[in-house]
């Protein structure tokens, strides 16, 4: 399986709560749609999912989107598992919910209410999702994985000249040491 098709399969196994908070932030850094800082919309996580699945990608074009996706996720996840994100999301909800009461839009209000009560099992969880990311990332989204390079080539290789270097120097081109 490639790194793309881990990702995906992995955000695949994700509750669809968890699913939607990822997508939104995902499609607002890779493709400028706007900030929902509590759950996406399922037009935000179908954009992810074609995004993450597209068909006959080189291996290098998928490389880049797994490369891009994981450090996307991964700037995500600190701020869940380091409660930044959370108090974002909690001032937001606050607000909502008041400018909610404000307007007798009592609907608006009371799903605001009930995602703030949510709040604390959606930290829990994300301790979940953060141990199963980290499960990923050590296994299909390693330097060699995303490069489809032998197991040879580790970074004590890079220097040995046993190995391709990760970008392509004038040196490497033309076989002659650098300077």
């Amino acid at each position: 399986m490639s790194p793309l098709e881990a990702i995906a399969r992995w955000l695949d196994d994700q509750d669809l709560d968890t699913q939607l908070e990822v997508a939104a932030f995902a499609t607002f850094l890779l493709f400028g749609e706007r900030a929902v800082l509590t759950l996406g919309t399922p037009d935000q996580l179908e954009t992810l999912q074609r995004w993450l699945t597209e068909p006959k990608l080189d291996s290098r074009a998928a490389a880049g989107r797994a490369l891009t996706f994981r450090v996307v996720f991964e700037y995500f996840a600190e701020g869940r598992i380091a409660n930044d994100g959370w108090k974002q999301t909690e001032e937001l909800l606050i607000k909502t919910l008041k400018q909610a009461e404000r307007d007798g839009r009592f609907a608006a209000a009371r799903k605001a209410q009930r995602k703030l009560q949510l709040l604390p099992a959606r930290k829990e969880n994300w301790f979940r999702v953060a141990k199963s990311w980290n499960g990923l990332a050590a296994t299909y989204l390693t330097r060699q994985a995303l490069i489809g390079a032998p197991a040879r080539c580790d970074l004590r290789g890079i220097s040995s000249g046993e190995c391709p270097p990760l970008v392509p120097t004038a040196a490497a081109k033309t076989g002659m040491p650098s300077a």
